[in-house]
């Protein structure tokens, strides 16, 4: 009975759900201001027998009347047409004052008003309700003027919005919501809108944009919220709702939650209405915030008194609990017996420990849910609330501590941050990771992945970001990963490519990567991982027809895609499978639908050629699902690697020997992989990704198997050639140096964008100009041993992460405000400038963490990591698996002070060198004006940052050559008889240096040098034989000499050589076998019969033509007779490694 409440609304939305309520048997809402017509539902309700709606403002016909009705109160209604025949005569019936034309079968009389053909205009459109404009004051019954509203029938459901959608997604599978009509393609229903109208997900409620405003699942349908039996602990089940901006009701009574109440729930701003009853939730009530107007807590354990809230409470409720005073809830429950007894709030033996939380006993909860199996759903769902469990001390989940990454799958993680482009700055080595069953509340690093006790990642959940690129290689080294999802990031990736990596991820069980803009075709090796149960690709471009499922998948959900053909029949049929709004011709085995779009056949101008995919051509704003243009793009399979471009080249094989790099495949030969190339092409250049031109265009070496090896590695001069390279990324490889003299030279490279050497070991300050440099945008340099002052920052940094390393002094004042900034764990006195979240006190080391080398190291010095603690650690490795090497950085080593290399100032070179290396200038024609006597040597450990003389040479400390590297620049001539002289020198490199020689003359003194170990001649123009003496010479154990004109047989390899470089010449006959043990020999692309000896791979990589060459064939003896050679015809646009003609010299 509601009369006279003032109710104003349409009666159909009012009513709507009262069919649910089986036994009702009166229902009476007289005097009020309802309006509409009356739903057929109402009047048929099978045990409703009296209904009384007299005194509203209702319009339209009187539906036909059920039989069981006894009673009918219909008067001073705007009801019209003829009073129906009841089936069953009314016992009691009232239709007066209405617009009635036929009153038999119910005593009634037309209003005297005369307004029966008037309201509204006399009639409203379809979708709309004659509704009173009621104003304050207006009485029920009174004549007042109608209007047409939007009825309930005219809001349909509607899609809902993308980022909604991913989020509720999430949400079912964290909640274990099961209700199969939660899916992307489903229609949400809108406040007002008819629970009659077909729609999904069941139990939420949307606003007309489509975001969810209601979510209302009870017990009796079994899944969550009131009355669900939700077995868990409080506090982490609910940590993550005070982040609700907009929640006013929360309702969780009648489930089995228990542990305490945290305060950040209570204070939730527009938090109105909490229910939380009938549980077994124990603990002090928290403070209340002044905003709630409703509170319930009864049937629960909760002890002390209950706090006094800043406002009285309109409604609240805390019976039946352990609390000793409730009088500032609600006086009528202060008596006696309105609490526990003694007895029964004696739970868990008076009390747990620290770290233990008081529960339900788990085994006999198990047993009641045995139990319930056995009985009706319907009457049996929520008993499991009800009964009395046994209580018991359990681990709390705030106790399972976030725990340290495994080393290896450190390496792997952020190989994927790299790969993904993933945003998150606590992706370092060295943070924690939270751990299954352990509370988000616990402070941990490594952003939306859960690890096992071992520190394995198992769980990887990056939703609702902006991603881009793929699935690294590294990703293979996860072995405990069994989920991943990327929803709504916003991937823009041909899947092929995107996924390429995932079936190196053995245990994988569930895949969701709905709501994006990947397209292609699925790739058949994604839907047969063989422990892959779960794969969700809705809401995205993808096209082709549909690979066969592997008889593993359980869940298959491919809806609002352009998937074509018929769905692939399948002996063992997927128990959950959903394929609407696609483009399949035949959904048998799949339920589905055809999308209403109508562009089936016409994307990309009704289909691409080979080597093509059908693309969304994405614009900012668009949101994954929208009816957007596609256009043909490139598909990963017709991206093959390419050449790298020769002057890329010779820098990488620089960059190569400068870092220490030993990838055996960085080699003149080797093809680079491209972007949107498949990973599964045979190519070289691990971890570099080139353009279409061959320029390098992205570094990403993630060490897990020990790749650096030099003990002062760094970036050489010649990196600033390579203009193309936007983007480096060396985390986690145990990089040992001092920090300014290692990126010196990176402030010349015009287009970098993202640098990441976080997790190393670098050491001293940051210098100035690396932060300045005017392309760069992220730079990540968390945990190394960086100290001083941080430099004053570029305006075009974004994104800036310079954590766990021990920087002081203030974080400098920013041009403009960093989009994201992270330096906690440094020795800093305010970081209020890069993020005020971390400004609080913990979030910097102790005192006695930053009193590191006795307070300061004196002028010359720099504060670094023992070198010592550093070889024993190494030393150590030695002895482990190689999945420990990138354990190195995370010690704690004791911080000295050595000495910098800025302090290792150029010195006079040796009379007798400056006189050798001054011939070597006039027989090479070497082009620097700064050879010249009396001119300062860099020395080896010295910075470039230093002025000194003789460009590309490396002195010793008593000023004798140890090192010339001469490169990109332009030769000609030979080494004269004088290097004899050079007695400390052990390198030469001259790598593209356009050397048009015969290599017998222009090596013809290299066998003098007596210390000579690396020579590196590749990238010229380099032609004849190879010299016997060369490859003699017992102290060169590295010659390369890739990329020339060499021809004529091999001779023999001396012992002491371990690398050995000879692609792309002309060289014939068989390599010859030695005694030599290669650490690294590549001869492809000659004209060998075998090279068996050197690289058996590079037998099937020899030249298929071009080895007819002097106008002979080649390998015949003397082709161009005696004292002639063959010599290419080298123009001033040749580049080396080019197929230039040849003939005889």
């Amino acid at each position: 009975m509601l009369r006279q409440l003032r109710i104003h609304a349409e009666l159909k939305a009012f009513t709507q759900h009262l069919s649910a309520v089986s036994g009702l048997q009166r229902f009476d809402m007289a005097y009020n201001f309802l309006y509409g017509s009356i739903p057929a539902a109402l009047v048929t309700m099978p045990a409703l027998t009296i209904l009384a709606l007299p005194v509203n403002y209702l319009t339209g016909s009187i539906p036909q009347l059920g039989s069981q009705l006894v009673e009918l109160i219909l008067a001073s209604n705007y009801l019209s047409s003829s009073f129906p025949n009841p089936s069953t005569p009314l016992a009691s019936c009232s239709a007066y004052s209405t617009c009635l034309t036929d009153f038999t079968g119910c005593p009634g009389s037309v209003r005297t008003s005369g307004v029966c053909g008037t309201i509204c205009g006399g009639g409203c459109g379809e979708g709309e309700a004659c509704a009173p404009l009621v104003e304050e004051g207006t009485m029920p019954g009174n004549t007042i003027p109608m209007e047409c509203a939007v009825s309930i029938d005219s809001v349909p459901p509607r899609l809902m919005h993308t980022s909604a959608a991913a989020a509720m997604l999430l949400l079912r599978r964290s909640l274990g919501v099961t209700f199969t009509d939660w899916t992307a393609t489903s229609l949400c229903l809108v406040s007002g809108g008819s629970m009659l109208t077909p729609h999904g997900w069941t139990g939420v409620r949307c606003d007309s944009q489509g975001h969810p405003i209601a979510i209302d699942i009870t017990a009796t349908t079994g899944h969550a919220l009131p009355g669900n039996g939700i077995y868990t602990e409080f506090k982490a089940f609910a940590w993550h709702l005070s982040r609700l901006t907009s929640l006013k009701h929360l309702d969780l009574s009648s489930n089995v939650l228990y542990g305490p109440i945290h305060s950040s729930l209570l204070t939730i701003p527009t938090l109105t209405s909490l229910t939380l009853s009938d549980n077994y939730l124990s603990g002090c009530i928290p403070a209340l915030g002044s905003q709630l107007l409703s509170l319930s807590l009864s049937s629960n354990y909760l002890s002390s008194s209950f706090p006094m809230p800043p406002t009285p409470l309109p409604a609240c409720s805390a019976h039946t609990n352990c609390l000793t005073d409730v009088s500032a809830c609600n006086t009528s429950e202060a008596g006696a017996g309105n609490q526990r007894s003694a007895s029964e709030c004696a739970i868990c033996g008076g009390g747990c420990a620290e770290g233990v939380v008081c529960a339900p006993n788990l085994m006999v909860l198990r047993r009641a849910q045995s139990m319930q199996s056995t009985q009706s759903t319907q009457s049996a769902m929520a008993a499991a609330a009800t009964l009395s469990y046994p209580m018991s001390c359990f681990r709390s989940r705030d106790s399972f501590l976030p725990v340290a990454m495994a080393p290896d799958a450190v390496a792997a993680m952020l190989a994927l941050k790299t790969g993904l482009h993933v945003p998150f700055t606590d992706w370092v080595q060295g943070a924690l990771c939270s751990v299954e069953w352990g509370a988000d509340s616990t402070t941990h690093g490594w952003t939306a992945v859960t690890c096992n006790g071992e520190g394995h990642p198992t769980a990887i959940a990056i939703d609702l970001q902006e991603l881009s690129g793929s699935f690294p290689s590294e990703m293979s080294a996860l072995t405990a990963l069994t989920h991943i999802s990327l929803i709504n990031d916003r991937i823009v990736a041909e899947i092929g490519a995107l996924a390429q990596n995932l079936p190196s991820i053995t245990n994988l069980q569930y895949l969701d990567m709905a709501y994006n803009f990947l397209y292609g075709f699925i790739p058949e090796t994604l839907l047969t991982l063989p422990a892959l149960t779960f794969l969700s690709l809705s809401v995205n471009y993808l096209s082709g027809s549909i690979p066969q499922p592997g008889s593993q998948l359980l869940e298959l959900a491919l809806s609002s895609n352009y998937l074509s053909s018929s769905f692939p029949s399948s002996p063992t049929p997927i128990p959950t499978c959903t394929a609407f709004s696609t483009c399949l011709t035949d959904f048998t085995g799949c339920p589905g639908s055809l999308r209403t779009s109508g562009d089936c056949g016409t994307i990309c101008g009704g289909g691409c050629g080979e080597g093509e995919a059908c693309a969304p051509l994405v614009e900012e704003g668009i949101e994954p699902g929208s009816i957007i243009p596609m256009g043909c793009a490139v598909s990963i399979e017709s991206v093959p690697p390419r050449l790298m471009h020769t002057s890329a080249a010779t820098a990488m094989l620089l960059l190569k020997r400068s870092l220490g790099v030993t990838f055996t495949d960085w080699t003149t030969a080797s093809l680079c992989l491209t972007p949107g190339g498949s990973m599964l092409t045979p190519h070289g250049w691990t971890g570099v990704l080139c353009d279409s031109q061959g320029h390098p265009i992205a570094i990403n070496i993630t060490d897990a198997t020990g790749q650096f090896r030099l003990p002062a590695p760094s970036f050489p001069s010649v990196v600033s050639t390579l203009q193309a390279l936007s983007s480096i990324a060396l985390p986690g490889n145990s990089i040992y140096t001092e920090f300014k003299p290692f990126a010196w030279h990176l402030s010349r490279l015009s287009s970098l964008k993202h640098l990441d050497l976080s997790s190393n070991l670098l050491y001293g300050p940051i210098h100035s100009s690396l932060v300045t440099i005017a392309t760069l945008t992220s730079l990540t340099l968390s945990g190394n041993y960086l100290s001083g002052s941080i430099p004053a920052l570029g305006s075009q940094l974004l994104s800036l992460s310079l954590a766990s390393n021990f920087l002081s002094s203030s974080f400098p004042t920013l041009p403009t405000p960093l989009p994201a900034c992270s330096a906690h764990t440094n020795c800093l006195t305010d970081v209020s400038a890069c993020n005020t979240s971390e400004a609080g006190a913990g979030n910097q080391r102790s005192g006695s963490e930053c009193a590191i080398c006795g307070g300061g190291c004196a002028e010359g010095k720099v504060c670094a990591p023992n070198l010592m603690v550093w070889r024993r650690a190494k030393s150590m490795q030695s002895t482990q698996s190689t999945l420990a090497v990138a354990a190195v950085a995370t010690l704690s080593y004791p911080m000295s002070c050595f000495t910098s290399r800025d302090s290792f100032l150029p010195v006079a070179m040796a009379p007798a060198a400056a006189a050798a290396m001054l011939a070597l200038k006039t027989s090479l024609h070497v082009p620097f004006t700064d050879w010249l006597e009396g001119a300062l040597c860099s020395v080896e450990w010295g910075t470039d940052s230093t002025t000194h003389g003789w460009t590309a040479v490396t002195c010793n400390g008593d000023g004798h050559p140890t090192a010339i590297a001469i490169n990109l620049q332009e030769l000609s001539g030979s080494f004269p008889r004088q290097v004899s002289a050079l007695t400390a020198l052990t390198h030469i490199s001259l790598i593209n240096d356009r050397i048009v020689a015969e290599m017998g003359v222009l090596a013809a003194n290299l066998p003098s040098i007596p210390n000579l170990q690396y020579l590196e001649l590749s990238y010229n123009f380099i032609y004849g034989t190879l010299p016997t003496a060369i490859l003699a010479k017992d102290t060169l154990t590295s010659i390369s000499l890739a990329s020339n004109y060499l021809s004529g047989s091999i001779p023999a390899v001396g012992s002491q050589i371990s690398e050995l470089h000879l692609p792309h010449n002309y060289l014939t006959g068989t390599f010859p076998s030695s005694g030599a043990t290669f650490a690294s020999c590549t001869c492809a692309d000659n004209c060998l019969q075998s090279a068996v000896n050197c690289n058996a791979g590079d037998e099937a990589l020899q030249r298929e033509s071009g080895c007819d060459i002097c106008s002979h064939a080649i390998g015949t003896v003397q082709p161009c007779g005696a004292n002639r050679v063959c010599a290419p015809e080298v123009s001033p646009a040749a580049e080396p490694a080019s197929l230039l003609p040849m003939t005889c010299h």
